[in-house]
This record gives C-alpha cells, sequence and structure tokens, in this order.
C-alpha cells in the first residue's frame, strides 16, 4: 500500500509539474501568409529557420482552419475566441465593441502583464485590456518586440501579441531574398512572369518575419523564459492572391498552426486532427486557469500532449464585407468542403489589394488571350453555383464542385444539416441592415430581393437558384 501511495504521489506531482501554474503566452500572426508557405511544412524553395525551429521543438498542425478569411475580423475572432458574428466586428476594418471579452481582459485579471507590437487592427476599445501597445511594421518589429520583452516586468507572466504586416501588400520593402524562378504557382492561377515575380517578393516578406521571429525566441532564450512560453504561430488568412484571401476555399481560411511548449508538447509532434483558431483561444484561457464563458472553443491541450487524440468532426468558417459586399459560409470536415454564396449572382470576390496588383494585370492579360483553364476561370464566372461541394480526398485544391453528383447525394445532407445546425446554434443571420426589405447598405439590392433564407427553403435546400 505505501508503493502505491509513493507511486500515485509522484505520478501526481509529475502531471502537475509538467506545465507551470502561470506560462507565459507569446502569439506570432502572420498577415495573409497562406498554408503551406513555410519550409517546415514542406514548402520546396522557402527557407524559414526560426519559424521552423518551432516546429521542430514543438507541434506542427496540418489541419488548423480560421472562422474567416479576412484579416481584422480573424484577429476579432482569436482575441475573443468567437465566431466573426458572435464578435460584432465581423467585417473588415470594424473596431472590436467594448462590451466583447478578450484573452487579454480575462489574463490582466489572473495578474498577466498584456503586450502587442506591430499591426493592431482592432479598434480603440480594446485598447484598455493592454497593458502596453507600440504599433508599427516593417523593420521596425523586431526592434520594438525586443524592447517590450526587455522593459517588461519580471514578476508577473505575460501574454505578448506579435503582429507582423508581413506578407501583406504592398511589396518592395524587404531584402530580396528570392527570385521568379523560385516561385510555387498554386493551380489556381496562371503561370505568368508578373504572378511569379509578386509570388517572389511575398516569400520575401515571410523570411522576413521568420528573421524577427528568431530574434524574439533568442532574447527569451537570454532571459531564461523560453520553455516557460507557450509560443504560437498562426496566420490571419490565406495569401494575398486572387482565389485565396477573403475566399472560404483551403487556400483562404487554412493555416499554419505550430505551438511550442516542451511541458507539454513533445519536440517533432505532428497533429493530423482539425482545429479552429478559436480553438487556441481556449487552450489559452485553459492553461492560464481562467475562466472563460463566452468562448465555444475546444481547449487543444489533449491535442498537444497526445498527437493521436482526434480533433473537430467539422470547422465552420464564414465571409462577410471585405472590400466589397459579401455574405458566404462554409463547413469543412476531414474530407469534404461545402460552401454556400448567398450573393451567388456575383462573381467570386477577391479583395482590393488583390484586383490592384501585378497579379490581377498578368491574370487579366490571360483572360483575354483565351489562356486561362476552367478553374483559373472561375473568379470571373456569373452567376455561381449558390452551393459547392468539394471532394478534398480526389481534389485538395477545390477545383471540381461536385454538388450535383448523385454519388455525393448522402454526404452533401450530412454537411448541410452540421451547416445548418451551427448556424442556429451560432445565431448566424444575415445582419438586419443587409436583410430589410432586401437592401444592402450601400443601396443595393439583393440578388432577387428576397431575404436569403426564404429563397433557400423556398428552393429545398437546392443549389439551382436561377429560377428564383
Amino acid at each position: 500500500m505505501k508503493t502505491l501511495a509513493l507511486s500515485l504521489l509522484l505520478a501526481l506531482t509529475l502531471a502537475v509539474s509538467r506545465a507551470p501554474a502561470a506560462p507565459n503566452f507569446l502569439i506570432f500572426i502572420a498577415d495573409d501568409q497562406g498554408f503551406g508557405d513555410l519550409s517546415c511544412y514542406g514548402h520546396p524553395t522557402l527557407h524559414t529557420p526560426s519559424i521552423d525551429r518551432l516546429a521542430q521543438e514543438g507541434m506542427r498542425f496540418d489541419a488548423a482552419f480560421l472562422t474567416t478569411s479576412s484579416c481584422s475580423p480573424t484577429r476579432a475572432s482569436f482575441l475573443t475566441g468567437r465566431y466573426p458574428h458572435n464578435t460584432g466586428a465581423e467585417d473588415l476594418h470594424e473596431p472590436l465593441p467594448a462590451e466583447q471579452a478578450t484573452i487579454a481582459q480575462y489574463l490582466q485579471k489572473e495578474g498577466y502583464h498584456a503586450m502587442s507590437v506591430g499591426k493592431w487592427h482592432l479598434g480603440e476599445a480594446e485598447k484598455r485590456n493592454w497593458d502596453q501597445i507600440i504599433e508599427c511594421g516593417g523593420a521596425e518589429l523586431g526592434e520594438n518586440a525586443l524592447r517590450l520583452l526587455r522593459e517588461r516586468p519580471q514578476n508577473k507572466p505575460f501574454l505578448f501579441w506579435v503582429a507582423t504586416f508581413d506578407p501583406h501588400r504592398p511589396y518592395g520593402e524587404a531584402e530580396s531574398k528570392y527570385d521568379a524562378e523560385q516561385a510555387v504557382v498554386p493551380p489556381y492561377l496562371p503561370d505568368h512572369p508578373l504572378i511569379r515575380r509578386e509570388i517572389a517578393d511575398y516569400y520575401d516578406e515571410i523570411a522576413r518575419f521568420d528573421r524577427h521571429i528568431g530574434e524574439v525566441l533568442e532574447e527569451l532564450e537570454k532571459q531564461k523564459a523560453l520553455d516557460e512560453t507557450f509560443i504560437v504561430y498562426i496566420s490571419d488568412n490565406g495569401m494575398p492572391f486572387p482565389r485565396a484571401k477573403t475566399t472560404l476555399y483551403d487556400s483562404g481560411i487554412r493555416t499554419p498552426l505550430l505551438v511550442r511548449y516542451p511541458p507539454l508538447v513533445k519536440p517533432g509532434a505532428v497533429q493530423r486532427g482539425l482545429v479552429s483558431n478559436i480553438d487556441v483561444a481556449a487552450a489559452i484561457m485553459d492553461l492560464a486557469g481562467a475562466e472563460a464563458p463566452t468562448m465555444p472553443g475546444r481547449s487543444l491541450r489533449p491535442m498537444l500532449e497526445d498527437p493521436q487524440v482526434a480533433g473537430r468532426e467539422a470547422i465552420f468558417a464564414e465571409a462577410n464585407w471585405h472590400d466589397f459586399e459579401h455574405f458566404s459560409r462554409a463547413v469543412r470536415t476531414e474530407r469534404f468542403l461545402l460552401i454556400r454564396n448567398y450573393y451567388w449572382d456575383k462573381p467570386l470576390w477577391n479583395s482590393v489589394d488583390s484586383i490592384n496588383s501585378a497579379t490581377w494585370t498578368g491574370l487579366m492579360r490571360m483572360h483575354r488571350q483565351g489562356e486561362l483553364t476552367e478553374a483559373q476561370k472561375f473568379i470571373f464566372v456569373e452567376p455561381r453555383p449558390f452551393e459547392e461541394l468539394y471532394d478534398l480526398q480526389l481534389d485538395p485544391q477545390s477545383l471540381n464542385n461536385v454538388i450535383d453528383q448523385p454519388q455525393y447525394t448522402a454526404e452533401v445532407n450530412r454537411v448541410r444539416t452540421l451547416l445548418d445546425n451551427w448556424g442556429v446554434e451560432t445565431n448566424d443571420t444575415m445582419p438586419e441592415e443587409r436583410r430589410r426589405d432586401g437592401w444592402t447598405r450601400d443601396g443595393r439590392p439583393l440578388p432577387h430581393n428576397q431575404p436569403w433564407y426564404d429563397r433557400y427553403i423556398k428552393a429545398g435546400g437546392k443549389s439551382d437558384f436561377g429560377k428564383f
């Protein structure tokens, strides 16, 4: 009995010692970086040694997704741990309302020192929850990040939000390391010299952020705080190119996600289960021992401790106003992606920075010359299908819509039900100003001048809305 009691006591002691009571939290968030655009994710030409270190010494998530593919709504979603339409800041540039509770607010109550450096993009009200904020970009990011780390109170745990502007357009400021021949052009874009050059410039900015991350990790080592810090690397949306950023394909919502925290995570671990960025917020609250009743995410802690723990059955994402009026929803399982387009009579939207780019010039030139594939021409299709279904096992780039193929009927019904239930559970409705009398906020009529839900019910859930 004594031996058993000692064994239990030892096991309990080891379990408690694995995770410090008050870990630091450091979140690196890239601006417009697509999934896979890191060497630790197998990119053939990009070299990102500092970010790779996080993967080598921590866990790489291969199926991590964002709740939206627009920068400020993603940040609001991450910090509140809520879906964008529940944050009051679901549209681009909308400030986070004062009544929203955030990670910083919860952690401050637990005695944390909250710091932010780089891109803010959250409005004025949220600033009250942070002790120090330095808004800066480019080369200044690393210098200011180091200053905040060195000047922080040493008797408090910290929350550090390091939000770069890289690799957001415009390009040309970062030191050029990559040439056009090293660019990997995704199949939904044509292989054009202007597009290759911009992708290479995009790589340059990813490399710059990698250098800043290396400087921060080195400083934490000097302070002997590295292994006491829960470190996250994530992006806010897909690469800033047509058919990626602002869309609900994997090219828009799938994100790199790395977590380094030796007390819980074994080096070189890989997690393949589905996770959402709101689950990262839940994990931070879990590890801090903070109550966060407004956050619907599920803590990543079990998945961090054991890479074999299963992920979600499905993740959900949404697209709202970003330069153009928009309202789309998506559910993504391990194998299937279903997207609903409530502005189906409009072509696939793209952000202003994307359509004002050299890439767009190259794309239009090839379009006029008739050199685009059917998949590449999809961004010009008008009207689009109301619903799109992709079998990601056979079509990982979501290029072939199989919504009307009879062999997928059962799966279509299943994922439709998942998406419908999520909408009800999260009170997801088109904002009143967009629904009232069928008009949008800027005076343009909604398609067919009827509320979207009435049209959907009238159609019996089918994707053929042309007759309405």
